[in-house]
């Protein structure tokens, strides 16, 4: 069996390399810009302005790199005439340049970041409609205050089939409160507050369409809130692996014209609550002990 010529092998694999690197580049790329973010239906589309400027510097970053990792294993590859490389232990000027070039970039984005994140975690206006959100292995149930705009009080030892949320009867803001499993409706252009509580282990409720991601704690209560600008059923997802039946838990969010929302709280609500419903009502708000 004749020699392999040296170095024959080793050029073949680096074109190869080179071109398997190219095409997850070209590939990756086209994917991104087919599937990439999901549609904007709240008022945060200034996360996604910053989300786009970070996109826009690391996937210029990523595309040059890899096609610069692509080209270095072509050039360099087997026995191709000149394909020694240099090396040097360091350079300090590069070093600087990389260091003060990187943080020219991260420092505004870094503060403009925070200046959105107050803006997220503010509180809510008044004239929220207010929901609790309560996650558990594996659905999720949607406590309205009802009429009153107080919710009732809960307590883990009343958990039952038909009382999933533990809610105390015996209290009176109780009285008009009501729970949907797996549903979610809120008007369209008015703010939506969504407290969450855990009834087992950590969840995080997620509605990527309205850029909104917040973890349910178990033995406290979070909160998070946005103003939906569209109408349309979107998904409620549980961002959290939270056990066997993750893949399970899912609901859908329906946000509705206003006209339309107090039409289905008259349809749908209890009667005390149905009262509320009436145009002329003031918009409940809600607190949650």
């Amino acid at each position: 069996m004749a020699d392999e010529p040296k170095g024959s092998r080793g050029s073949l694999e680096g074109i190869a390399m080179a071109v398997v690197i190219w095409v997850i580049v070209v590939l990756s790329s086209l994917y991104y810009v087919r599937y990439g973010v999901p549609e904007l239906a709240s008022d945060r589309g200034y996360l996604d302005s910053l989300y786009y400027v970070i996109l826009g510097i690391t996937g210029a970053a990523y595309i040059l790199y890899q096609l610069a990792l692509g080209y270095v294993i072509y050039r360099y590859r087997g026995d191709r005439p000149g394909a020694e490389s240099s090396y040097w232990h360091e350079s300090h000027k590069l070093e600087l340049t990389w260091t003060i070039g990187t943080a020219a970039i991260l420092i505004p984005i870094v503060f403009t970041g925070l200046i959105y994140w107050d803006r997220v975690r503010g509180p809510a206006p008044e004239d929220a409609v207010t929901v609790m959100a309560v996650g558990a292995q594996f659905q999720w149930d949607f406590h309205y205050p009802g009429a009153d705009g107080e919710f009732g009080r809960f307590d883990p030892t009343l958990y039952a089939i038909d009382n999933q949320i533990g809610l105390d009867e015996t209290d009176p803001a109780a009285a008009d409160d009501w729970v949907l499993t797996n549903q979610l409706v809120i008007p369209v252009n008015r703010p939506a507050r969504i407290l969450m509580r855990s009834k087992d282990v950590q969840h995080a409720i997620f509605l990527p369409n309205f850029r909104v991601k917040q973890d349910l704690v178990p033995g406290m209560t979070t909160e998070v809130w946005f103003t939906p600008v569209k109408t349309g059923s979107y998904e409620v997802a549980c961002a959290e692996l939270c056990g066997l039946g993750h893949y399970r838990m899912r609901a859908f969010l329906e946000v509705m014209e206003e006209a339309d929302y107090r039409q289905w709280l008259s349809d749908n609500a209890p009667a005390s609550v149905a009262d509320a419903a009436d145009p002329a009502a003031d918009a409940p708000t809600a607190s949650a002990e």
